[in-house]
């Protein structure tokens, strides 16, 4: 017998297609041989059923068809087939098993992406007004503003980024800002940024560098010291405190805000206070300083640096004392001076109020008793002339600037824009449209374009600033 395809037997038969014949030799053996045919016959079906249950279980020990036995790696537990039973299709030898999709891969963590920067302005030499904080944190302010530049030269606004007191006046995602507790949650920088340039304002953000009181307390360690106690600086209100800046610790703290607000689409940053205090007038140590370095070195290396932090094509640019542009002497050992400050930055922007030089008072504010000599000419009563000191600053400044080799510095000066009833009488005027245009005419009459009005309350006379279609 052999099995057919279905597993059924049947008789085998001769090429002739008749039965065999019995011989005569297996007819004497009678019984004994008559049984062979029945054991082989038993013996074949024995050996055909053991197959058939070996084949059965080699099946059930095989992977699933439609998963490849690599893939059982990259299951997730939930992915894994069960033992319980399940009802499949019967396969024809044409028949491909369908592979089972592949697992998800668990998500990433989210990362909070860093603001997408805001297309800058097309430049244009730069007009400006400051606005302290007060008026950036008041809609009904900076629409008055933006109405303002809509209708006159004024072109852009220096906004803090980070104040007098050290407070990041923006909502900052800064990790050591947020444990100070140091920021103002509430302004959106970049939205602010966004509608000054929806009507074609520049903005310029102004970082208070090293004079911090907030982040100088918070790390104190940071601090500028005195007698092992650390600095405290006089003010009309209280002290102030001043991060140290032979500390490289500060430098990054302050080049992480400069990258975030960068980060923001701000146009320019603007450092002020990027000096050490004065010690003509206050006593301090400083712990970090070497031995034969000058502090004017420090400050350039802390503009070196931040400008190895910042994208290429960024506008940089410092305030400074009006002395540094007519004199090459270190007053007060602030570290700044013309010839070192410059070299990474893109301007300057000397405050050139001619309420700060001397006067010849015999007591009181900015009094030497003597007045002060600009580019050869002494002045007396250098409020009452603004455009005189003004003009020239700016042509001693630009002289020396020039004589600097491989300098590229721009200059765009702070000038007056307050009245300094504080002088002694007979030493001070009422700065109104007159003494405005005459400071602007100044800074245009010794080569310039550029200018920044300063008023610490953004008390302006808003008169003196000509029409656009007059620019």
């Amino acid at each position: 017998m052999e099995n057919d395809k279905n597993g059924n037997t049947e008789e085998i038969k001769s090429t002739d297609g008749q039965e065999s014949h019995v011989n005569e030799s297996e007819q004497e053996n009678g019984s004994k041989k008559s049984i062979l045919p029945v054991l082989l016959t038993i013996a074949v079906v024995l050996s055909l059923s053991l197959l058939g249950y070996f084949a059965w279980k080699t099946g059930q020990n095989q992977p699933n068809p439609g998963i490849d036995p690599q893939d059982y790696a990259s299951l997730t537990p939930t992915s894994v087939p069960t033992n319980a039973p399940t009802e499949a299709p019967a396969l024809t030898p044409t028949d491909v098993p369908a592979q089972e999709p592949s697992p998800e891969p668990s998500p990433e963590p989210t990362v909070t992406p860093k603001p997408t920067p805001l297309p800058k302005l097309e430049f244009k030499p730069v007009k400006a007004l400051y606005l302290p904080p007060g008026s950036v944190q008041n809609s009904e302010k900076i629409d008055h503003y933006i109405e303002l530049a809509n209708r006159t030269e004024i072109n852009a606004y220096v906004i803090d980024i980070k104040g007098d007191g050290g407070m990041v006046m923006y909502k900052s995602e800064i990790d050591i800002v947020k444990e100070a507790d140091i920021c103002v949650k509430y302004l959106d920088l970049a939205k602010l940024i966004k509608k000054f340039h929806d009507n074609n304002i520049r903005v310029i953000g102004r970082l208070v560098a090293f004079k911090d009181t907030k982040m100088a307390a918070h790390k104190p360690e940071w601090a500028i010291r005195n007698n092992g106690e650390i600095f405290k600086q006089p003010e009309s209100s209280g002290y102030s405190l001043w991060l140290d800046a032979t500390n490289r610790e500060t430098w990054e703290y302050i080049a992480d805000i400069v990258e975030e607000a960068i980060s923001f689409g701000i146009d320019e940053i603007q450092f002020d206070y990027v000096r050490f205090p004065e010690t003509s007038l206050y006593e301090y140590q400083l712990t970090n300083i070497d031995e034969g370095k000058e502090r004017r070195e420090y400050i350039e290396e802390f503009l070196a640096y931040v400008r190895s932090r910042v994208p290429e094509g960024t506008i940089l640019s410092a305030d400074i004392f009006g002395m540094p542009m007519i004199s090459s002497r270190d007053y007060g050992e602030i570290g700044q001076t013309l010839e070192s400050i410059g070299k990474d930055l893109d301007y300057i922007s000397p405050m050139i109020y001619p309420s700060h030089y001397a006067n010849d008072a015999p007591r009181g504010v900015m009094s030497n008793k003597v007045g002060q000599v600009i580019n050869g000419v002494k002045f007396t009563h250098p409020d009452l002339k603004p455009y005189e000191v003004v003009y020239n600053t700016l042509i001693v400044g630009k002289k020396r600037i020039e004589a600097i080799e491989g300098y590229n510095l721009k200059c765009r000066p702070y000038i007056q824009g307050f009245t300094a009833s504080y002088l002694p009488d007979g030493y001070w005027m009422e700065y109104g449209v007159e003494q405005y245009r005459a400071q602007i005419q100044a800074v245009y009459d010794a080569g310039y374009e550029e200018w920044i009005f300063w008023n610490a309350r953004s008390e302006y006379v808003e008169e003196a600033f000509l029409p656009e279609s007059e620019e």
